[in-house]
């Protein structure tokens, strides 16, 4: 699994690829709070439009980074997600805690507006 990230003034974005599972997910959050550190961005989006799976260890880490950024008095949100991985994330009611967009630009100017 690869993760890029980019900013957008103070939204940092961050784009998994692949897989997001018990295999995989130390090196997402490994790569997702370094970035954090190092950006000090105030909101974080996730994009998931080259993610195809996500387990219920990657499911948590999502939780988890939310908190993180809820705790520094920022936002989480994710965005442009495949029909099966919105599926689980709406069966979970992540929406419920976290914001869900279709686009990237809609997550990043919702972000910015917050």
């Amino acid at each position: 699994m690869q993760c890029t990230f980019s900013s957008d003034g103070n939204v940092l974005i961050a784009a998994p690829e692949g897989r997001i599972d018990t295999t995989t997910c130390q090196d997402f959050k490994a790569a997702l709070h370094t970035k954090l550190d190092e950006s000090r961005a105030r909101h974080l989006v996730i994009d998931l439009a080259a993610v195809g799976y996500v387990s219920s260890a990657g499911f948590r880490e999502f939780f988890l980074v939310g908190r993180r950024m809820g705790c520094e008095s920022g936002t989480m949100s994710v965005c442009s997600l495949q029909l099966q991985v919105r599926e689980i994330f709406e069966i979970a009611q992540f929406g419920s805690s976290y914001p869900l967009h279709d686009t990237r630009e809609a997550a990043v100017a919702a972000a910015k507006a917050a």
